[in-house]
């Protein structure tokens, strides 16, 4: 396996959380499941009600992260804590509509705290605005030498991403995908479901392409910097 199953890793996690929580500190903690990377792992005692081990690692990964919540409501720390859910990457689902499957960078955000109002962000985005979402949430000003926005303040225009062979750019309406080792280009529309439908080249993908690569060269400079 990747790593220690969800239940073993938040049950370790929570005294260590109660041990930093006990400074008048702010503290900042991260926990890494492993469990829904193959091969999948269900420990003897829980029971999924689904029978596709695709479902039933989701269904487990979910308990995981519900009981170790439960358990966390009854810390002293709770009521105070800014709590983020967030995915690494996503994985194929359904069928593949595009050169590259949107499914592998749709991934859930969810952020959560006692006081904070309920609501509902469903513009783009990418991991790298998670940061100032959350310092806007927080009210805490600061410097950023990034490409990360305030999704609660700036919603995205646009985004971009990458795979090992592809670069991606994409708004509400199209999305543009080069392949760099075939070194071809492809060209989609945006439906209102969020449907990738294969278009033919325009102004409006060229724009997104230009995007694309001047961030992937700004990325490579700001790398190289810092070297």
């Amino acid at each position: 396996a990747f790593g220690v199953p969800d239940h073993y890793l938040f049950d370790y996690a929570l005294p260590v959380i109660n041990e930093r929580a006990r400074s008048t500190e702010p503290f900042f903690a991260t926990l890494l499941t492993i469990s829904n990377h193959p091969p999948y792992i269900i420990p003897d005692w829980f029971h999924p009600r689904t029978a596709d081990p695709e479902t039933q690692i989701v269904e487990y990964a979910d308990h995981c992260i519900g009981r170790f919540l439960s358990q966390a409501r009854r810390q002293p720390w709770y009521s105070h804590t800014l709590f983020v859910i967030l995915a690494d990457h996503g994985k194929l689902v359904g069928k593949t509509e595009a050169e590259l499957p949107q499914s592998y960078n749709h991934i859930p955000l969810i952020i959560f705290c006692p006081g904070v109002t309920d609501g509902l962000y469903e513009g783009l985005g990418t991991q790298v605005d998670v940061m100032p979402t959350l310092l806007g949430l927080m009210g805490i000003s600061y410097d950023f030498d990034g490409f990360g926005e305030d999704l609660l303040r700036q919603p995205r225009r646009q985004v971009f991403y990458t795979s090992d062979t592809q670069v991606v750019g994409r708004d509400s309406t199209a999305c543009y995908i080069y392949n760099n080792q075939a070194d071809k280009s492809f060209c989609y529309d945006v439906d209102g479901s969020g449907s990738l439908r294969l278009s033919s080249p325009s102004a409006h993908t060229d724009s997104l392409r230009d995007y694309a690569f001047s961030m992937v060269q700004t990325a490579e400079y700001l790398y190289r910097r810092q070297r």
